[in-house]
């Protein structure tokens, strides 16, 4: 098969489009030629930080696939949920890159046969990642107030939709974009703040009688963390995804977070056991997939790119030029 072969750390020019074995699909898991495949940020991470000593099966990143199951091979004590044939998507270890890939059964999200495979690898780490800080973590409860940062992100704008959709909540959104604004409108969100021309905080506690939010998905960290602490309420809970703006803050009170008794949790999903994504995918199969099918809500899908055109999608997310989800299609 054809896989994208990462020579060494650094540069989406170390990427190196290769013929190597097909994967053999071990016990519990599916073997799935893929269709499809989701760059994220961790792709990004993955590539920066691969080890000199790594492996030829290490070599082949990326985590996001969809496409269609070949072979399957159980553990022979009990049938699977999965069947030859299905249309599968999900979250792998590694191996994204390439023509085939094996996937756990109980991470495989199936989806109806005419949802298309650039959808469906829009899905699994946005929606996953959306449903599980929002509910798992943040415990958002209907018509409750949430602060999405990054709006015009794979996981803004699909925590964006969840919250709508499955919690009715009183939605702020930001970003530095318009265009991106205008989406988190369009989504859902019913006030949208341009971040870099308005106080976030000032806004969210003009709008809320200074009551603030109940959940912040918090993809900044700590160029936003004194806004952010003037924003949450009394009880809320401040979710960190990420920290694309640093991670040392000089001058912050933590008196706030006390007197309001407010939860801070960072959290990443990549790094979570095998148990905890299978029961993450149980509830997003049960959740959203339905949703997703019926057409109530829909990744956003910035641009598709041919798969030997694969290192393009590093030097466009590295731009920042995406309004939403790369996708790298293996169709014809």
């Amino acid at each position: 098969m054809k896989a994208w072969i990462l020579n060494q750390a650094g540069g989406p020019e170390n990427f190196e489009l290769q013929e190597i074995d097909r994967p053999i699909a071990q016990a519990g898991e599916a073997l799935v030629k893929v269709k499809a495949i989701g760059i994220n940020r961790h792709d990004v991470m993955s590539r920066n930080s691969l080890k000199p000593d790594a492996s030829l099966e290490d070599r082949v990143i990326g985590i996001e696939i969809a496409g269609e199951v070949v072979d399957i091979h159980t553990d022979g004590t009990e049938s699977s949920h999965v069947a030859i044939g299905d249309h599968v998507a999900g979250i792998i270890t590694h191996g994204a890159y390439a023509e085939y890939a094996r996937i756990p059964l109980s991470r495989a999200m199936i989806f109806p046969k005419d949802t298309p495979f650039t959808t469906a690898a829009a899905i699994p780490e946005a929606f996953m990642t959306a449903y599980q800080t929002m509910y798992w973590i943040g415990d958002l409860h209907q018509g409750e107030r949430i602060l999405v940062h990054s709006a015009g992100s794979s996981v803004g704008t699909a925590a964006i939709q969840l919250a709508n959709h499955l919690s009715k909540a009183e939605i702020f959104a930001t970003a530095g974009r318009q265009d991106k604004l205008d989406l988190a409108k369009e989504l859902g969100a019913q006030t949208t703040i341009n971040y870099k021309e308005e106080n976030f905080a000032d806004v969210i506690s003009e709008a809320t009688g200074k009551r603030g939010v109940d959940v912040i998905l918090d993809f900044i960290g700590a160029s936003y963390a004194n806004k952010n602490a003037s924003a949450i309420g009394q009880d809320g809970c401040w979710v960190l995804i990420g920290v694309l703006g640093g991670t040392v803050v000089p001058d912050f009170d933590m008196g706030q977070l006390l007197f309001k008794r407010v939860k801070l949790q960072g959290t990443l999903l990549s790094p979570r056991s095998d148990d905890y994504k299978a029961r993450l995918v149980a509830d997003v199969n049960k959740e959203v997939v339905p949703l997703i099918a019926d057409g109530t809500i829909q990744p956003v899908i910035d641009t598709v790119i041919a798969f030997d055109r694969l290192p393009e999608a590093h030097e466009y997310m590295e731009a920042n030029k995406n309004l939403g989800k790369i996708i790298i299609s293996l169709e014809d």
